[in-house]
């Protein structure tokens, strides 16, 4: 069984962490049985937090130092973004979060960072000699903070490098969260799950 784990700052946008549970959740009901294998859980520091846009999510496991060995269980960690005026970037140097990223790099496990949560994902210092991507918009003010890490800013919505994939904003986050599932199944199952979810649909033939 493949476990996957959304870590969860405050100020998270819910659009980010919703592609990966939806998809997800519909690949358990709609993919054929050697595919339905994949558990997801939302996980933080802290038992919920306030989203961008309000209303509290509340975490599905809460970490901590006396089980932060659970973490260690999971396949894949996720990282939706959010906004700074949300107080996202308040706990970028969370030691629960730091200990985390540091197994999954030894481990080579698979790190997915979306949007702005790339910056969070540097700040640990374990990311190093990576291509990355982030936020592109806003004159470009979070893409040009990668600069004073050790990676290589790459200006594209989607960077994939080994086990390390970033993207730019919300709604490539639902692209992404199509790949990864490709990724750990197949490009007939992501297929299948886009069928039954109306995603590859043009919006033309609805009217």
């Amino acid at each position: 069984m493949k476990k996957i784990a959304i870590f969860l700052f405050e100020g998270v946008e819910l659009f980010e962490v919703a592609t990966f549970t939806d998809i997800f959740g519909w690949n358990n009901v709609v993919a054929k049985k050697e595919y339905r294998d994949i558990a997801l859980k939302t996980i933080s520091y802290k038992e919920s937090v306030t989203c961008t846009w309000g209303g509290e999510l509340k975490a599905q496991q809460v970490i901590n130092f006396e089980n932060i060995n659970e973490m260690y269980d999971y396949d894949i960690l996720i990282i939706p973004g959010g906004f700074g005026k949300a107080s996202f970037f308040e706990d970028k140097n969370n030691e629960i979060f730091k200990q985390t990223i540091e197994h999954f790099v030894k481990e080579n496990k698979i790190i997915v960072a979306i949007c702005s949560a790339v910056i969070n994902l540097l700040e640990t210092g374990y990311i190093k000699n990576k291509k990355v991507t982030t936020y592109l918009l806003d004159n470009k003010r979070y893409f040009n903070q990668l600069q004073k890490y050790e990676v290589s800013p790459i200006e594209n919505e989607i960077v994939e490098d080994g086990n390390i994939l970033t993207c730019s904003g919300p709604g490539n986050s639902l692209t992404l969260a199509l790949l990864l599932l490709e990724k750990i199944t197949s490009e007939e199952n992501r297929k299948e799950v886009e069928r039954n979810m109306f995603l590859n649909l043009n919006i033309k033939n609805m009217f």
